[in-house]
């Protein structure tokens, strides 16, 4: 359930702070919408064990965004990277422990990159978790 509710937080930061820009997450981007939108993809979720009852949850995102003309990335890039720092999961801050602009290392530098942002929200054995038990992701969204 933790899962649902970093991507629910995720997609409705960015709503609140971007009101003019659509937020998809990848699995629902059939077809694609018009730009401007951001386009998420959780692609690490992960559980680590800390000691005997703790461990921390880890999350990685990337966050496309696919501009319109008069808005470059440049024109979003301080406030979206201000507004990824910390997210409110089920009424728990959560802060973000890495956040970046990254242009792949294929691409040439006139093609655009996108937003990563990862979190860590400590945990300890005794708290409920309710639905699927979390899997790792494979690099291209596969379960391991």
């Amino acid at each position: 359930m933790i899962v649902q509710e970093m991507q629910a937080s995720l997609k409705k930061v960015l709503q609140t702070k971007f009101t003019d820009i659509s937020p998809i997450s990848k699995e629902d981007a059939d077809p694609l919408p018009p730009a401007p939108y951001f386009q998420t993809e959780l692609t690490l979720a992960e559980f680590e064990p800390i000691s005997t009852s703790r461990y921390a949850a880890r999350f990685r995102f990337r966050i496309v965004y696919m501009p319109v003309e008069g808005k470059p990335v440049a024109t979003i890039m301080d406030e979206i990277l201000e507004s990824l720092t910390s997210l409110d999961v089920s009424g728990r801050p959560c802060r973000a422990s890495s956040v970046a602009w990254e242009r792949p290392e294929d691409k040439t530098p006139s093609e655009d990159g996108y937003f990563r942002a990862e979190y860590v929200i400590q945990m300890t054995s005794d708290q409920e978790e309710t639905g699927m038990k979390m899997q790792t992701f494979k690099q291209g969204g596969g379960l391991k």
